[in-house]
């Protein structure tokens, strides 16, 4: 199999993954104002992982999405990074970006937070939902690489005991 198929047997699934992702995010107040019983469900799987308070939120046919926010920049960020990912990086090899890059793209999200944390400001939706498309863009290409990485260790580790290799 060629390094190209690898990446793209990863690329793929991440992008519908990442699609079903946030159309479970705007789902959950378009089935709300419904008055459908999904969306109770869609926002409890999203609880865990986000505070999901109105007031950091995104409003969608009168309900706040499933996430706040800062989260749904994440999300939508990831997305963007994932489209940008063939024209920055190409299918032919996989390369995690410079440590310094991941440093710059997070301060502005990190400062932001801290701040908010702090209670030294209050910033807006709009300028939480901005710092966190900012990071979460950067997020796929760690994230390519990382599972890249892991395959191939993996499939190194089952040639070195000597199992045999399924057919790719």
């Amino acid at each position: 199999m060629t390094e190209r198929s690898r990446i793209l047997r990863i690329y793929l699934p991440t992008v519908a993954g990442t699609l079903i992702w946030i159309a479970a995010i705007v789902a959950a107040p378009w089935l709300k104002s419904r008055g459908i019983d999904g969306a109770r469900w869609l926002y409890a799987c999203f609880a865990p992982i986000c505070h999901q308070s109105p007031s950091r939120s995104f409003f969608l046919a009168g309900f706040p999405l499933a996430v706040c926010a800062r989260c749904f920049g994440v999300y939508a960020g990831f997305a963007a990074g994932l489209l940008l990912y063939p024209f920055r990086r190409g299918f032919s090899s996989v390369r995690v970006p410079k440590w310094q890059t991941f440093f710059l793209v997070s301060a502005p999200i990190v400062f932001d937070t801290g701040g908010n944390l702090l209670r030294l400001w209050d910033t807006g939706d709009g300028l939480r939902f901005l710092t966190g498309l900012l990071w979460g863009a950067i997020l796929p290409f760690y994230f390519i690489a990382g599972i890249g990485g892991l395959r191939r260790s993996f499939r190194r580790d089952r040639s070195s005991r000597g199992e045999s290799r399924r057919v790719e």
